[in-house]
């Protein structure tokens, strides 16, 4: 007989509001993540259910990057989330508006890891990590944001933890491979909407590098015996808070020294 994990169930439910294109339910209160740690546990239930439709998991977001996301959060650390092969694109790209409960998008910084970044060889740090980047391009984050608004703060946090970080997909700019040479810490980041200026942020704003959110990333999963592995993309975090895309818009990104890159809503 096979057990159902609590962690099992709540992902069951999760996934099928995100196929049924739904908004999140709260979820029952035995099934509610309490820690953490139960968020993970779901988390990576969910995962697997996600692999199914979306291919493998092909890299990592990150969020609660900068001081102010993690004050609205309740935490001092970021949290992670996974990537799948089938939602890493390349800009520019046409995204279809039924396919969102909320649709919102994210200016960030992406890196693409042209070595393995093993357990074994932690704890990393920003030299160990950059040794290991091929690439790095502007991208966008997805996110679907549809979680309950009904929640206290940690509430909210854990349960965006399970569902992925609300994460559906990136889109990423032309690869820049000669990195070394770009100024990653001060670049500036601006995103505009049907040519509107919406936000605007720099390389600095999430810990200071975009680099560091990689560093904690593999000591992250290094602590769980997990490596990061050579073609993994992850993006590092967002410049500009999420932002609303309605339809029939375009949204643009330009990062200074890496490029830009276009979505449209159709």
């Amino acid at each position: 007989m096979v057990t159902t994990t609590p962690a099992r169930r709540a992902a069951e439910m999760i996934f099928d509001r995100y196929k049924a294109v739904r908004p999140f339910d709260r979820l029952p209160d035995e099934l509610f993540p309490k820690t953490l740690d139960d968020a993970y546990a779901i988390q990576l239930e969910l995962h697997c259910m996600l692999s199914g439709i979306l291919g493998p998991l092909a890299g990592y977001k990150l969020a609660y990057t900068t001081p102010v996301m993690q004050e609205r959060a309740g935490l001092d650390h970021p949290v992670l989330g996974g990537v799948f092969r089938k939602t890493i694109l390349r800009s520019p790209v046409v995204l279809n508006f039924t396919e969102y409960v909320n649709l919102g998008i994210e200016l960030e910084i992406g890196v693409t890891l042209g070595q393995d970044l093993p357990a074994s060889g932690a704890p990393y740090d920003r030299e160990k990590v950059a040794a290991a980047v091929a690439e790095v391009a502007p991208a966008f984050e997805i996110v679907d944001m549809r979680t309950p608004d009904d929640l206290t703060t940690e509430e909210r946090t854990l349960l965006s933890v399970a569902v992925n970080i609300l994460n559906s997909g990136v889109v990423l700019g032309d690869p820049i491979t000669d990195w070394q040479s770009r100024d990653l810490v001060n670049c500036k980041g601006v995103m505009t909407i049907n040519h509107e200026h919406v936000g605007e942020g720099y390389g600095r704003d999430v810990m200071g590098h975009p680099f560091e959110p990689l560093v904690w990333l593999a000591n992250e999963l290094s602590a769980r015996n997990h490596p990061l592995r050579a073609g993994d993309t992850v993006i590092t975090g967002s410049l500009v808070p999420p932002t609303s895309l309605g339809f029939a818009s375009e949204a643009r990104i330009a990062i200074e020294g890496l490029g830009d890159a276009v979505v449209v809503c159709a």
